[in-house]
């Protein structure tokens, strides 16, 4: 689905967990959260999503960068795969390598077997992010997020007024902060961090629906803020 000039949101809607995923389509094209391979209901995340991205002319072979909010499996699990038949290179932010080996020996133990985790070929701070070069060159902006996990990423891009939270903020919602490495104090640092970010017309969270309109995004801060801290 086509939100902006750039931007394309790809809205989880099966039963079993998994994220929503967003490609930027800029100088470079850039691929966020591509989710489960599968999920705890055998559904064909990846596949699906692949559909999709297809029906709006996007192929794996024209993805230049995959971003990973965060090492959850139900955001990254799919990159590993991307990464090793595709060759596509995957960054994310230096604080989530060594959670994500973790979060993956966590979930073989809840759930009996070991998501795949990708190799991270780019390790992201906050700061903008140059995407191009010369003249024909995009900047967006990387926040670090934690309190969901160490090394969460949220992704401003402010020629389309977009911002993607991951599981930092939701719709009248956070991400929960009782995994491993999760701090709801931190979180809340974060969330304050990110509603101080102006003229945002798209809120894309990494679950649930996103938050269209910046009086909207604007409310939606001010709720979860009353709600949660």
């Amino acid at each position: 689905m086509q939100l902006t000039e750039k931007m394309y949101y790809y809205p989880w809607r099966g039963m079993g967990n998994n994220c929503n995923a967003f490609l930027y389509a800029g100088e470079k094209t850039i691929l966020i959260d591509p989710g489960h391979v599968h999920n705890e209901y055998r559904e064909n995340c990846l596949d699906n999503l692949l559909l999709e991205m297809e029906g709006d002319g996007f192929t794996p072979e024209k993805i230049d960068l995959i971003i990973c909010t965060h090492g959850h499996p139900d955001h990254c699990e799919a990159a590993a795969l991307l990464q090793d038949k595709y060759k596509i290179r995957v960054a994310m932010h230096k604080d989530e390598e060594s959670h994500m080996k973790m979060m993956a020996a966590f979930f073989q133990q809840m759930a009996g077997s070991k998501p795949a985790q990708p190799r991270i070929d780019l390790y992201l701070q906050e700061g903008e992010l140059e995407l191009g070069s010369g003249e024909k060159k995009d900047t967006i902006v990387l926040y670090h997020t934690p309190g969901h996990s160490p090394g969460s990423l949220s992704i401003h891009f402010p020629e389309e007024r977009a911002l993607v939270t991951g599981d930092a903020v939701f719709h009248s919602s956070i991400g929960r902060t009782d995994f491993p490495g999760g701090s709801m104090a931190t979180l809340g640092k974060s969330v304050d961090k990110l509603s101080r970010i102006e003229d945002i017309d798209w809120l894309l969270p990494g679950h649930m629906q996103m938050v269209k309109g910046e009086e909207a995004v604007r409310r939606n801060f001010m709720l979860i803020k009353r709600m949660f801290f």
